[in-house]
């Protein structure tokens, strides 16, 4: 195979493919075997109409070309010629028939090539993690045991709502004997003392289950027309609940994965220190990421990224307006606010691109197929089918982007501070198969 790379200009370039007769003729072969035995419906077996057959060659061939020959050459010649494509490399001619070579052309785009980062120009400041305190702990242990918290049956036959109470209620408002909109209601449950409806809620205190009682509200604002307006409600109890919390007991550490109290507030403290040096991380990159453009002059952008960004925000925009989200004197102000946008996300993947390639960084994709898998099994569903859908493949690119960037970030911030560099590869261990992932998925 031999290949010629011609550059177009503003990062386009050309890539003309020549495989030779003698590579790609047992391709030819064995796609014209395959059609000389088809059968036809009225013509003997190895019998067909007519020019039929090479017709049918030039067809077959081609699709073969396009979907598997030329992919497979094109990589070669990328690599040979060191080329990196950011966008997918377009068939523009295909030349071929059985007594000659194939050829074809591609067009395609490449990043923009840009200038080491100075490091000594961006500006950071080493800031102390803060030390976790007593009353962190105990204020993450409370929040702790609050998501641990149920709701039963308030005890007592004649038990009566007081403050605090969680509640089960039906009930029919109406204005001078008329209903209006969100008047009725039946098994909403409630919890006693909101701010909310509060003469509505007064009224509740002292009731029993199963008690009936009127009471007349002035309706705020969420009411519209109606606010402010008296209404007087009709309220059947049907439930009392109290919050229960859990007790602090074996059980209760067994699930925590410790064996006491002290143990629990050890791992506490821990989850705390992390977060906040998470958060602090997180507001390293937010500085970083706010300087690094105007470090950089300004460069091309792939035409044909920033195209098919626009085209989506055209898409996005159509359907609001369709959907009467927003006005037609509105989507003209968002489309270029949007395109704006976009060329500037498409700017600080190429500076965070070029960084990562010069700092020859190794991305771990077993973080982005964990936050995946996690994401799919909260919403209940197959990590491998989610990734099959055009959804799905979506938000796991997303993913791999933004933690590819984020780890970019990090990188810069620790060169900043001189920090010592990991430059470990990591290790493939996890994997969300897609079809075209090459796995074994049997």
């Amino acid at each position: 195979m031999e290949s010629i790379v011609e550059e177009l200009g503003k990062l386009k370039y050309s890539v003309a493919l020549e495989i030779s007769l003698e590579e790609i003729k047992p391709t030819y072969n064995a796609i014209y075997r395959e059609l000389k035995n088809t059968r036809l419906n009225g013509f003997r077996p190895g019998k067909h109409p007519k020019g039929w057959l090479d017709k049918r060659f030039m067809s077959a061939m081609q699709k073969e070309a396009v979907k598997h020959i030329i992919p497979r050459y094109m990589d070669d010649a990328l690599k040979e010629h060191s080329l990196r494509p950011v966008t997918v490399p377009v068939i523009q001619k295909i030349d071929f028939n059985r007594e000659s070579p194939l050829s074809a052309t591609l067009h395609f785009e490449i990043p923009p090539k840009l200038p080491p980062l100075d490091y000594g120009k961006i500006l950071l400041e080493r800031k102390d993690i803060e030390e976790v305190s007593a009353k962190d702990i105990a204020e993450e242990l409370d929040a702790l045991l609050q998501r641990e918290e149920v709701l039963v049956p308030k005890d007592g036959v004649n038990a009566k709502v007081e403050n605090d109470d969680w509640v089960l209620i039906n009930f029919n408002g109406t204005i001078g004997g008329e209903e209006f909109v969100d008047s009725n209601a039946n098994d909403m449950q409630i919890k006693i003392g909101g701010s909310d409806l509060a003469e509505f809620h007064a009224g509740l205190l002292g009731m029993s289950s199963g008690e009936e009682k009127e009471v007349e509200v002035e309706l705020p604002e969420r009411f519209g027309e109606n606010a402010g307006k008296k209404a007087n409600f009709k309220i059947l109890l049907t439930e009392i609940s109290t919050v229960k919390r859990p007790k602090m007991d074996e059980d209760f550490f067994k699930k925590y994965g410790v064996a006491g109290e002290d143990e629990l507030k050890d791992k506490v403290g821990e989850n705390i220190k992390s977060r906040k040096t998470a958060e602090l991380q997180s507001e390293y990159r937010i500085a970083v990421r706010s300087q690094l453009s105007g470090l950089f002059d300004e460069f091309d952008l792939p035409e044909e990224l920033v195209k098919f960004e626009q085209e989506q925000i055209d898409k996005d925009l159509e359907k609001a307006v369709s959907d009467k989200e927003i006005s037609a004197e509105e989507k003209e102000k968002k489309r270029q606010e949007g395109y704006d946008n976009a060329k500037l996300d498409l700017r600080m993947k190429f500076i965070l691109d070029s960084i990562s390639g010069q700092e020859e960084m190794h991305f771990d994709e077993n973080e982005a197929a964990r936050e995946f898998v996690g994401l799919a099994q909260m919403t209940g569903q197959s990590p491998d089918k989610l990734i099959q859908s055009p959804f799905g493949r979506d938000m796991y690119q997303r993913i791999v982007v933004r933690k590819q960037g984020d780890a970019t970030l990090d990188r810069v911030v620790a060169r900043v501070f001189g920090d010592p560099i990991d430059q470990s590869v990591p290790v493939e261990q996890e994997h969300v198969h897609d079809k075209n992932c090459g796995h074994d998925h049997s």
